[in-house]
């Protein structure tokens, strides 16, 4: 049976950062032990109904995963490796903020096997970190980093965002090249994107902070982007994402091949044998489902073939790589250019796809205009 990835999803956080619309709860982290009891409920009733499934990568992600203790983190994996089969070379993967992590938490969550962290950086800018809501400053972040070497992390991710409310190219650049200055194995470069409710986008409606970059400014940043990165040695495998060779993030590549995930704790979404469902993203409706026994199964609303054939498209044109055509074609009867004669046609035509061998992808220049793309095949 095909391998599984599995997704755990901590909600708290010490603060709301100005920008985010992710289900996380701040200050209740006193409340950890009874959420982490909830998810471990959970997870066992999972791995009761859809079996003892190999697990090829794990990914803690938040709110703050990093506000757990080294012992909360052990307890939880080792919760996990009872329930599942986790291969002795998956990927663990652990966000966290550098505001809050230390020598001792990050050497206990090295020893409870998280072998990849991921720290959210955002900026190295004081000015900009304060902008955004972030709690840790730019000396913190470099910190972070020294301390996780330290605790034996050798696969670390830094993520970064660019388009932030005043924001010019000349800042992005320095704080892009400061970074990799840091050496991380991997870069994920964000560009904001303002949700509606967010204290950033009341603020912007306000006029309470600076104005955003135009296209123009966004357009250099993502030159450079792409021109820093490659100077370092870093290549680009998604529309966001740059790894050193090998140290592409293996968990984030299954959400866009469309494989197998199941995901644990308040808000998380699964695919598993053709069910796409998701838990209660409340608080006490999630404490709620974990305590019966009987967690999410059912399916997320009506997922039709068309539905299906277009995610596949979607996600699989972020990568680099493209759709793999011949596994589309097995799995759906029809190539994609039976599908969407008329658009993958024009496409390959006027150069903004390519075919390589059984993948089709995106180009340079297609990348650029990808929900143009995507708009056209929807």
């Amino acid at each position: 049976m095909q391998p599984i990835s599995i997704y755990i999803h901590i909600p708290f956080c010490v603060r709301k950062c100005a920008y985010c619309d992710f289900t996380s709860f701040p200050g209740r982290s006193a409340q950890m032990e009874t959420y982490l009891s909830a998810v471990c409920r959970e997870m066992r009733a999972q791995a009761a109904f859809f079996g003892r499934r190999q697990v090829s990568t794990v990914f803690i992600g938040g709110g703050t995963p990093t506000l757990m203790s080294g012992g909360q983190a052990q307890r939880l994996l080792d919760a996990l490796r009872a329930c599942f089969d986790v291969a002795p070379d998956a990927e663990i993967t652990m966000e966290g903020n550098p505001g809050t992590v230390t020598a001792q938490s990050l050497a206990a969550y090295r020893a409870a096997g998280v072998n990849r962290l991921s720290l959210g950086v955002q900026s190295l800018d004081d000015g900009l970190l304060a902008a955004i809501g972030r709690i840790h400053t730019a000396a913190q972040a470099r910190e972070a980093v020294r301390l996780a070497r330290a605790a034996g992390f050798e696969n670390l991710n830094l993520d970064l965002m660019f388009g932030l409310p005043g924001q010019s190219a000349a800042q992005w650049a320095q704080t892009l090249s400061e970074a990799i200055a840091l050496a991380p194995e991997h870069l994920s470069c964000y560009s904001l994107i303002v949700e509606e409710g967010t204290p950033l986008s009341e603020q912007l409606e306000a006029g309470a902070c600076a104005a955003l970059p135009d296209e123009d400014e966004l357009g250099c940043m993502d030159e450079l982007t792409e021109r820093l990165t490659a100077c370092a040695g870093f290549a680009r495998y998604e529309v966001s994402n740059y790894a050193r060779p090998g140290f592409e993030c293996r968990h984030n590549i299954v959400y866009w091949a469309c494989e197998p995930y199941l995901g644990l704790g308040c808000a998380a979404h699964s695919d598993m044998d053709g069910r796409r469902f998701y838990n209660p993203s409340d608080w006490a409706g999630y404490l709620r489902m974990a305590e019966s026994g009987s967690p999410a199964r059912d399916a997320e609303g009506e997922n039709t073939r068309q539905d299906r054939m277009f995610e596949r498209m979607m996600m699989g044109l972020r990568m680099v790589r493209g759709v793999d055509c011949a596994r589309f074609a097995r799995d759906f009867g029809e190539a994609p250019e039976d599908v969407w004669p008329g658009v993958i046609a024009r496409d390959l035509r006027v150069g903004l796809m390519e075919r390589d061998g059984d993948f089709l992808r995106l180009t340079e220049r297609g990348m650029q205009v990808m929900n143009s793309v995507l708009v056209e095949l929807l």
